[in-house]
């Protein structure tokens, strides 16, 4: 995994290295200030799968035969948790296009144009633990990746995504902060192509979280003053 999603997975200790680094003692009252500022992870709780499609856990997925390597288009998908929590009843949920800034739970839509193949990945609460799963959707339900926000392309397969999926860290206590659904997505995709992170980030620009981005120019500053 990169270092940038490193970056990802644990800013607030890296805030306080760097703080510590440039000499401020105010290390935690400045990130208390950020951490308030920031609904979109302080509000990232969730518990049920996101679209009315079958969700199924990584660890009860079928073996994927499919290893051929090709292109596979990714798209972001964000949903109010307040229409997510209610999806299954109410079906699929058409708030694909809200701000990511708000109360609100992450999945990503990988679609094969060769082979006409999606799938959906995403992570849940479960038990007071991360979750993550994986949707397989039916050509009929291909809107549910066109009405997502495209950010990027990689070569890679059904089999390759599953088992980088799986070799992301499960049954870890669910954080509101450090471990949820938009931490786990950052993760996967991180693990497709590091790349495709950062297409992640300039496509969906609310993505990268303050904090994170504070990070890396508080880390730019300590090199200079180095």
């Amino acid at each position: 995994m990169s270092n940038l999603s490193r970056k990802v997975v644990d800013p607030l200790d890296r805030l306080d290295a760097t703080f510590g680094k440039l000499g401020i003692a105010s290390s935690t009252v400045a990130k208390r200030l950020v951490v308030e500022a920031l609904p979109s992870l302080a509000s990232s709780k969730s518990s049920a799968p996101s679209v009315n499609v079958e969700v199924v856990k990584l660890n009860d997925c079928e073996e994927e035969f499919d290893k051929e390597p090709r292109e596979a288009k990714f798209a972001f998908r964000s949903t109010d948790l307040s229409s997510w929590a209610s999806s299954s009843a109410a079906g699929p949920t058409n708030n694909t296009d809200s701000d990511p800034t708000t109360i609100q739970h992450w999945a990503v839509v990988v679609h094969f144009p060769r082979g006409k193949k999606t799938y959906l990945f995403e992570a849940w609460e479960d038990n007071k633990k991360l979750q993550p799963g994986r949707a397989e959707i039916a050509f009929k339900e291909i809107e549910i990746f066109e009405k997502a926000t495209y950010f990027g392309t990689a070569v890679t397969s059904p089999s390759e995504l599953l088992i980088k999926a799986n070799q992301i860290p499960t049954g870890i206590r669910y954080d509101v902060l450090r471990n949820n659904c938009q931490t786990w997505i950052k993760d996967f995709v991180d693990s497709v192509s590091p790349d495709l992170l950062v297409l992640l980030y300039e496509n969906v620009p609310a993505t990268e979280t303050c904090v994170n981005y504070l990070a890396r120019q508080l880390e730019k500053l300590s090199k200079i003053s180095s």
